[in-house]
């Protein structure tokens, strides 16, 4: 139980749940965790932690556009989620452990049941309701979503840029990598 582990093996643990319900933590407990055992450090979650996380995820879908998305005409009237896990080592730098195409939506804790819910209902509003509008539309629409505050984390035209950059160091890259195979020959 020590090593990484996902929620399915850590919760057959008889210390699950020992330091805070369903090992889960909200940014602001991490936050105040951090303030609390680590003061020194001076580590402000949402720019440091937080900020790694979200430049981690807008590399990957750089990286994946074409893959997840290979042509224009699969993007209409389509939406998935995905689920980013990550880990920090003792200097609090991020590492993407993998991304899943079929998240666990379980809401076994109170965190992940406001998460959770308001991540699918806000996903819903952003791409459901706009094509088949609920009855209550205005209403729900005006109903503030606590936790899910939508950022653009890629956008294919927004990114191109960066995403020409990416394309052209992997061509230098791979280049590189052919030319010391060829000298070794």
């Amino acid at each position: 139980m020590i090593h990484l582990t996902n929620d399915a093996v850590q919760k057959k643990d008889a210390e699950y749940g020992k330091f805070e319900t369903g090992n889960k933590l909200s940014f602001g407990e991490y936050q105040a965790y951090l303030s609390k055992y680590h003061p020194n450090l001076k580590i402000d979650f949402r720019s440091h932690i937080f900020s790694q996380i979200k430049q981690i995820m807008t590399d990957t879908f750089r990286a994946t556009h074409k893959i997840i998305a290979p042509t224009r005409s699969m993007q209409h009237h389509t939406f998935e989620i995905f689920g980013f896990d990550f880990m920090l080592d003792e200097d609090f730098k991020v590492y993407l452990i993998e991304v899943n195409t079929n998240p666990c939506l379980e809401t076994t804790c109170p965190i992940l049941s406001k998460i959770i819910v308001d991540m699918v209902d806000s996903a819903f509003r952003v791409a459901i309701d706009p094509l088949f509008p609920p009855p209550n539309q205005q209403k729900r629409m005006n109903t503030q979503i606590s936790v899910m505050q939508w950022q653009l984390s890629f956008d294919e035209i927004t990114d191109a840029d960066a995403i020409l950059k990416m394309q052209k160091h992997s061509q230098k890259a791979a280049a590189k990598e052919e030319s010391n195979a060829e000298e070794m020959e």
